[in-house]
């Protein structure tokens, strides 16, 4: 048995058992470069190996009167790494997943998000410029572009002919038509 496998003296135990700090500085050389190593190898990372020492060293405190022979201190400190290692692991894993998870979903929502409300801008403004038509031209154009309404059903309608109709949606269309251009143009 080398001098690091061997557990403290008796007297440093019971001490360290009663919160004596210096037992437990003692203590704390004695184990803190064991554990620091294995911390070190179950995390990969020298932050979090040191993370996981000192948690260890905590819970070693927290539970030291439950603790009832030297020889066991050495087994909880590797026991209370492993399993805070493996948890500092999941959390890890479980927020590299949401991240992921986050990433894809504003790559997925974000550019529909983006085509949706550029729609919603587009259609106020179709609707400003149908609103500036003459109220004869504004009803046969929400009729025949929005509504999808022959000429025949609207002439029919308004009680005008067909060739009527015709004209005042080719009038209305090229003042539409004109003024989404400007639009488009300040967009671009």
């Amino acid at each position: 048995m080398n001098i690091k496998e061997m557990p403290i003296e008796m007297n440093t135990f019971t001490l360290f058992q009663q919160g004596n700090e210096q037992a437990f500085r003692r203590v704390f050389e004695k184990y803190q470069p064991q554990i620091f190593s294995r911390a070190l190898y179950f995390s990969g990372q020298l932050e979090e190996a040191e993370e996981i020492t000192q948690e260890a060293f905590v819970q070693l405190y927290y539970y030291r009167e439950k603790i009832n022979a030297p020889e066991s201190i050495y087994p909880f400190l590797h026991r209370v790494a492993k399993r805070t290692a493996i948890s500092a692991f999941r959390r890890k894993i479980l927020h590299d997943q949401y991240e992921l998870s986050q990433r894809a979903n504003w790559d997925e929502t974000g550019p529909a998000l983006t085509q949706q409300l550029d729609y919603r801008e587009l259609q106020q403004e179709l609707e400003k410029i149908i609103d500036e038509l003459p109220e004869k031209q504004q009803l046969i154009y929400r009729l025949n572009k929005l509504e999808d309404h022959s000429y025949q059903d609207i002439a029919e309608q308004v009680g005008l002919s067909k060739n009527t109709v015709r004209n005042h949606l080719a009038l209305a269309s090229k003042f539409v038509r004109l003024r989404l251009d400007k639009i488009f143009l300040f967009f671009l």
